[in-house]
């Protein structure tokens, strides 16, 4: 068989010719295509290093200084301890958290600089929160190496604990292995003109690689110990999975009175789910992956109407072969197998040369990499996307007209060719 194909593939060369400059130029277009979908799911589905689902973001806000008296204003602190520790007790809350910094889906963010002893030259930015204790379970952080001691979870401790992502260690500390930077020290060089001089930080634990955003790239983190609550913090609280819905209504009906104290008030309360979706419109991403989605999806339409109508028209001229086969002998499934074998062959000559243009083109920079760097990975996993999709085309084009001419007589065919 597969001599037979060879021979009616040379014997057709001039009609194959076009038809193998066709699929390696679509073959090409397509695998950029799907490179540059890529780009932006494949940061997607990387994980943030922390889990948001389930959690709500509480915020409180403070009344206009005309409706706020003295006494209020000393006891604030007392307040604010007394609503924060009541939100444990409400119905459906795991648990919950304070911290402030840089906050997920939004634009509040905070930058510090921290250098090793051995090198003070050598300081490497990175995002930074501050945070009690049970931040840690509201967010489910599970270290990668060694672990948060909650009882010197302290910013009075000496060193001070902290814990690090594993690029702000492997940024800082240059170790072989991320673990061992485990009980390692530094410091940051930016607090030495600052009244609260901290020049000993130590690491507690190493954590895995964050990022603020989904369609975003990975960055250095740290965490540092905030002692507690403070009212101009984030209140992160954990929800129980079967109380989710209807969860911030429920509460704002519940304690928007509760929260009326002092110089507080309940400002608002949202899912993180929420907060993505409003900062994924704002910053205009939705805007743009829609575009490109669109744009996408109307080219491999198209790739998909030349490649299954020329294979397509390509089958139905052959009835007249389809029929002889058959009036030979040959089952109708050896003639199926025979025309697809005969389009994979067709395919595979074309994907040589296509993969040597797909590797300059990613050799010469010139795919789409904002969100996700180029590898090896990217490029196999995108390669043979495009390549299961024309396969998926070829076999369109060729089963159903093929499995068409099968069903007229074999004399029939014959007599009308």
């Amino acid at each position: 068989m597969w001599k037979q194909i060879f021979n009616q593939i040379w014997n057709q060369r001039r009609v194959n010719t076009w038809l193998w400059a066709e699929l390696c130029i679509v073959t090409v277009l397509l695998w950029y295509g799907v490179d540059v979908i890529y780009n932006f799911e494949g940061a997607a589905w990387k994980p943030k290093g922390y889990d948001t689902s389930c959690v709500f973001d509480l915020t409180m806000g403070t009344k206009p200084l005309e409706f706020i008296n003295d006494t209020d204003n000393q006891r604030a602190g007392e307040d604010f301890t007394y609503l924060y520790n009541l939100i444990k007790y409400y119905p459906g809350v795991e648990e919950v958290c304070a911290y402030y910094g840089s906050v997920p889906y939004t634009n509040e963010v905070m930058f510090e600089g921290y250098a090793p002893h051995t090198d003070s030259t050598h300081v490497v930015n990175c995002y930074i929160r501050y945070v009690t204790s049970s931040y840690f379970k509201v967010f489910r952080l599970n270290p990668l190496a060694g672990q948060l001691d909650e009882e010197h979870w302290s910013s009075a401790e000496n060193p001070v604990p902290v814990l690090m992502s594993v690029d702000l260690v492997d940024s800082i500390f240059r170790l072989p292995h991320a673990a061992d930077a485990v009980g390692s020290t530094c410091f940051n060089p930016y607090s030495t003109n600052t009244k609260r001089q901290v020049t000993n930080y130590r690491v507690a634990a190493v954590l895995p690689r964050h990022k603020l955003d989904d369609y975003d790239r990975y960055e250095p983190f740290i965490y540092l110990p905030a002692d507690k609550a403070l009212f101009w913090q984030h209140v992160a609280i954990r929800v129980l999975p079967d109380q989710v819905a209807g969860f911030a209504e429920r509460f704002r009906r519940d304690m928007q009175p509760v929260f009326d104290r002092g110089i507080f008030y309940l400002d608002n309360i949202r899912s993180y789910d929420d907060m993505k979706e409003a900062y994924d419109i704002q910053k205009g991403t939705v805007n743009y992956l829609n575009t490109v989605y669109t744009v996408l999806a109307f080219f491999l339409f198209n790739v998909f109407l030349c490649v299954c109508a020329t294979f397509w028209y390509r089958t139905r001229k052959r009835r007249c072969e389809i029929a002889l086969r058959m009036a030979l002998g040959s089952s109708r499934k050896m003639i199926m197998q025979y025309f697809l074998l005969e389009g994979f062959v067709l395919l595979l000559m074309a994907v040589i040369p296509a993969l040597v243009i797909t590797i300059n083109i990613q050799l010469a920079d010139l795919t789409v990499h904002t969100l996700t760097d180029v590898s090896v990975t990217r490029f196999v996993i995108c390669f043979a996307g495009a390549f299961l999709l024309m396969s998926l085309m070829i076999v369109m084009g060729i089963w159903y007209p093929a499995r068409r001419a099968m069903k007229i007589q074999p004399a029939e065919a014959l007599h009308d060719e």
